[in-house]
């Protein structure tokens, strides 16, 4: 059985404005050059067997990103995520590759949540106290039925200047710039222009239970 790997790396800094494409290209030079035994499909355009999960847009960055692998033979893991991270350009770092057990289930099967953080301009929170927050989410809900299942969590926190919130991603999810266009309309000013936006975690959710795609500890949605 051909073995298969998760990569778990880091999109931040200039790096961020890369597409998912550029993102892509990026890594599939890297692990070539450092001489991943990676595998191909069949055809006249052979492919390396990579998957990727959910993809970032232009201008976010990704604290938390996976991408499964499938190598022609057994690597130390370590050793290659060193040459890996020779190879990267700044702002993409490798973070940690694991060997996944035969049977487990693919990126685009298991990621289904993403939290994200979205940092904000302080005149937002010196004009919107904590319970108008509340009431705007509530309307936001109303206003936007894929809301209601789409955006499962939410918490602001002005003195770090932020707000997260944690989302569904695929076909019930959210998307971060529905999300910001509704608050801004929801607000009724443009002021709402983040400086950063950040993915901070993909997982899976099931059952009320969250899943890390590497280290698989579970805990209750809520739970930190």
């Amino acid at each position: 059985m051909v073995p298969r790997y998760r990569l778990k790396y880091i999109k931040k800094d200039t790096a961020r404005y890369l597409s998912h494409r550029e993102l892509m290209t990026t890594l599939q030079r890297a692990m070539k050059r450092a001489s991943f035994p990676l595998t191909y499909t069949r055809g006249h355009h052979p492919r390396p067997k990579l998957s990727y999960g959910p993809p970032l847009g232009v201008g976010v960055a990704g604290l938390s990103e996976y991408m499964d692998l499938e190598l022609d033979g057994e690597i130390s893991t370590q050793e290659y995520l060193q040459l890996l991270n020779d190879q990267l350009p700044p702002g993409i770092i490798a973070q940690d590759l694991v060997k996944l057990d035969p049977g487990e289930m693919g990126l685009g099967k298991f990621i289904n949540c993403a939290c994200y953080r979205i940092e904000l301009d302080s005149a937002i929170f010196s004009s919107i106290s904590t319970i108008s927050w509340e009431q705007l989410f509530i309307k936001l809900e109303e206003e936007h039925p894929s809301f209601k299942e789409g955006l499962l969590k939410w918490c602001v926190d002005p003195a770090e200047g932020y707000l997260e919130v944690l989302m569904r991603v695929g076909q019930e999810g959210v998307s971060v710039r529905t999300l910001l266009e509704a608050l801004n309309k929801g607000i009724g000013t443009t002021v709402l222009l983040p400086t950063l936006v950040t993915r901070t975690a993909l997982f899976h959710l099931e059952k009320g239970l969250i899943t890390d795609p590497l280290i698989k500890n579970t805990h209750l949605l809520g739970e930190k």
